[in-house]
């Protein structure tokens, strides 16, 4: 008797839950070192230092718009989160990540998107002029 309660809860929970889909899109864009004064000597002080941001737009199930804010904009704060350059220091091979995800249910017409990641993650090396 325990058993059929047991899976009679279980299937009605199954019901209730449903599905769910997480979809997830990547873009980057990458600037090197043109802008760099070659004709002086530098060393790399340090790779790969990575600055994020990220922002949350959820849908409620009443369809009220939800955001976790990014006051100065993405790409600004995930900037603003590198580290502080020191006297005679330059950013190079900046490289700009964008993920996007996406969350929902699966419908007969797609998804039905209930929230959406967007995350910014800017990555460098610092050089230093001697």
């Amino acid at each position: 008797m325990k058993a059929k309660f047991y899976l009679l809860t279980l299937g009605v929970l199954f019901t209730f839950v449903g599905c769910s889909i997480t979809q997830q899109s990547y873009d980057f864009f990458h600037h090197g070192t043109d802008s760099i004064k070659t004709n002086s000597d530098y060393k790399y002080v340090e790779h790969n230092v990575m600055g994020k941001a990220k922002t949350t737009i959820k849908l409620n199930s009443w369809n009220k718009l939800k955001q976790d804010m990014a006051t100065d904009g993405l790409l600004s704060e995930a900037k603003s989160n590198l580290p502080k350059l020191k006297e005679n220091q330059a950013f190079a091979n900046m490289s700009f990540d964008i993920l996007t995800t996406k969350k929902g249910t699966p419908t007969s017409a797609g998804v039905n998107v209930r929230e959406i990641t967007l995350e910014v993650v800017v990555s460098a090396d610092i050089i230093e002029y001697n």
